[in-house]
């Protein structure tokens, strides 16, 4: 007796205990359940698109498709290219280069360069007129563009480009005094008072673009059979972008407290047009390499004279009032006559850029359909142990 109720006892015991362990392990799924509910998964929704299911379409490259689209490219570009190169040298261009422009000095009767006369006087505000002649073999026709050339600058310098206040160029009455600080150290010019004190006045236009800004001046001359001299007149206007003029460059109501540039020898008010001055507008458009180009002014078509077409051939004197030296940092100034075509002025790198590539397309096809011929049909030992593995012997077959 004493026997059974001790088995009924441990039975009854594991009873409980298995109860016990239910209820446990029903109170801890449903704590995780909570706690997977608070808790929320990285792993993106089953939809096509993020589960990158969509429909693609993924070019097969063969030798069907590749070889012709090698010699299409090839057949269309060299022939461009040709037309391009032909173009581009069509286009009529005259550089004169006037660094080391002479000059005779009035005193002692000497020929000296310009940059002699710089270095001898470093100080900023004097002018050296000097003469260059040249030549033109064929004649200019249509219209022509005169630009000047500077090698050696760099106007793409970060501290160089951000040295421009945009909204005091704009003509924003609050910013010709309250000048940015991006300009720099010309953002302010101590200027004497009246009782000789000084007083730091703002720039106007502030910055370093515009302190550098290209001073010198150009007259051309044809020289005529007879010693007859005709003028050749020059045009600046309609050389800056028209955007630029309109959306980037106004004037303010006044410029009153605002002073010049120190580099600049009269104030903005005094300048045509203020802000909108053409020839500002074109500088301030800084440029991406330190050998460039700038539009400066457009040859003037006049009836019934020699320039009725354009330039005539013969012998020309450009005089040259030289007020901007270069030298100092080995930089160079040119004077470039040149006419222009559908494809704009003379630029051969477009051209030549279409016949090289498409040379290289038609070599490259034409080594490629070679290899194919040779190669493309041939089966190598893995190809046929595969074909092999695909159509086993018939049972029985030694």
């Amino acid at each position: 007796m004493s026997e059974l109720r001790e088995r009924q006892t441990a039975s009854a015991n594991s009873a409980a205990d298995r109860e016990n362990s239910n209820s446990t392990a029903q109170l801890n799924g449903q704590n995780n359940g909570e706690d997977g509910e608070k808790k929320k998964s990285n792993k993106p929704a089953n939809t096509a698109f993020k589960q990158q299911r969509l429909p693609a379409w993924q070019p097969i490259l063969t030798a069907g498709t590749v070889l012709p689209a090698f010699f299409i490219i090839g057949i269309i570009f060299v022939p461009l290219g040709a037309l391009f190169l032909v173009t581009s040298n069509n286009v009529q261009e005259k550089e004169i280069d006037y660094t080391s422009c002479t000059y005779t000095n009035a005193t002692t009767n000497e020929t000296l360069t310009c940059t002699d006369l710089f270095d001898s006087q470093p100080n900023m505000g004097i002018t050296c007129r000097c003469a260059v002649t040249f030549e033109l073999e064929t004649a200019m026709e249509g219209q022509v563009y005169m630009l000047y050339k500077l090698t050696n600058y760099y106007q793409n310098h970060r501290r160089y480009v951000n040295s421009r206040d945009d909204l005091q160029l704009l003509g924003e009455a609050a910013s010709q005094t309250g000048v940015s600080t991006d300009c720099k150290p010309y953002e302010r010019k101590d200027v004497e008072n009246d009782d000789n004190s000084t007083s730091a006045i703002p720039i106007a236009p502030c910055g370093a673009i515009a302190n550098s800004i290209f001073n010198d001046t150009f007259n051309i001359t044809f020289l005529e059979d007879g010693n007859m001299d005709e003028p050749v007149q020059l045009d600046g206007s309609g050389i800056a972008w028209n955007s630029d003029k309109t959306t980037k460059f106004g004037n303010p109501p006044s410029f009153d407290g605002t002073t010049n540039p120190p580099n600049w020898l009269t104030s903005i008010q005094n300048v045509t047009n203020g802000y909108q001055n053409e020839d500002f507008i074109v500088w301030m458009r800084t440029a991406a390499l330190p050998t460039f180009r700038k539009l400066h002014r457009k040859v003037v078509i006049q009836e019934g004279t020699v320039f009725d077409k354009g330039l005539p051939k013969g012998n020309y004197s450009l005089t040259i009032d030289y007020s901007y030296p270069v030298h100092m940092f080995d930089g160079t100034k040119s004077i470039i006559l040149t006419t222009t075509s559908w494809l704009g002025g003379k630029n051969n790198f477009l051209g030549i850029a279409y016949i090289v590539t498409g040379s290289l397309c038609i070599l490259f096809g034409a080594v490629f359909l070679l290899i194919h011929i040779k190669h493309g049909h041939r089966q190598g030992p893995l190809a046929v142990e595969v074909s092999n593995e695909n159509n086993p012997p018939p049972v029985g077959a030694i």
